[in-house]
């Protein structure tokens, strides 16, 4: 209620409590519905993930901290987001209680994010491996794709890209910044994650072992030239692959800054240089 330049406060009254409530978990569930962040009641923080940014690493660091890594590899057979998805989530009142936690914010919460010019080659190199992923872009396993077809696709959906999977949309979520306060950067993750260790006094994990996975390309990653427009299959890959760089001209920078803007923007990436 305002009067003149002054704001005057009031009580607000049940219904509109019981209202913005209802707002206020919708926003959550949107928020922690696909990809629910990893959190314990006695684990001082609340993790926020997407795929294509070093999830992996940081499910399997969490479930360390947490002394259920050896729980992943006798019931999933090391499959960590199996683990994840139909048994650690799946914990009576585990939603439940996330809520809660999240609604009271006394725990610190981090976001582990990515480069997006890296990320967008990443996920590009997903949808070609994927047939439930590459028919999104009009084509097949056989035919295959290029990268710039592949970023002239994802800006062909406009608002609409906020509704396709995350292995290959952006990493911002809508809402995400009222929840996160901190971010962990894939390009530094070894560093912050030793940081966050002293902080909160946790367990010393073994960084390089857990970062181990056949989804990381980047050795495999060593061809140089000019790629962006070359149509690739999965057949065609032979397991040696451009560089990241190799993707990038002048148009594909383009299409992701403008595609991926809001992850440049929150994150705090330089959108004018993909290193």
């Amino acid at each position: 209620m305002y009067k003149g330049n002054r704001c005057l406060r009031r009580t607000k009254t049940k219904k509109e409590v019981d209202v913005f409530c209802m707002f206020e978990d919708e926003r959550l569930n949107r928020l922690i519905y696909l990809y629910t962040p990893l959190f314990a009641k006695d684990f001082p923080i609340i993790l926020f993930w997407i795929p294509k940014s070093g999830c992996t690493t940081l499910n399997r660091w969490f479930f360390f901290q947490n002394g259920l890594l050896e729980d992943v590899g006798r019931r999933c057979a090391g499959e960590v987001h199996h683990y994840r998805n139909t048994i650690y989530t799946q914990q009576p009142d585990y939603v439940k209680d996330l809520l809660a936690e999240l609604r009271e914010g006394k725990k610190d919460t981090y976001k582990l994010v990515r480069n997006p010019f890296r990320r967008a080659v990443s996920s590009f190199l997903a949808a070609i491996c994927s047939p439930n992923f590459i028919c999104l872009f009009n084509s097949d396993m056989k035919t295959g794709l290029s990268f710039t077809q592949f970023l002239h696709h994802l800006k062909d959906l406009g608002p609409e890209i906020s509704a396709i999977d995350r292995h290959l949309g952006p990493q911002y979520l809508e809402g995400e910044e009222e929840f996160v306060t901190n971010y962990i950067y894939l390009e530094q993750f070894s560093a912050q994650i030793r940081e966050i260790e002293n902080k909160y006094k946790l367990l010393k994990s073994p960084i390089s072992q857990l970062s181990k996975s056949p989804h990381h390309l980047s050795d495999t990653m060593l061809k140089k030239g000019k790629f962006a427009d070359t149509v690739f299959t999965m057949s065609s890959f032979d397991w040696v692959l451009p560089t990241f760089e190799s993707f990038y001209n002048d148009e594909t920078k383009e299409l992701v800054q403008e595609i991926f803007a809001k992850d440049f923007e929150v994150y705090g990436f330089d959108p004018k240089h993909i290193k």
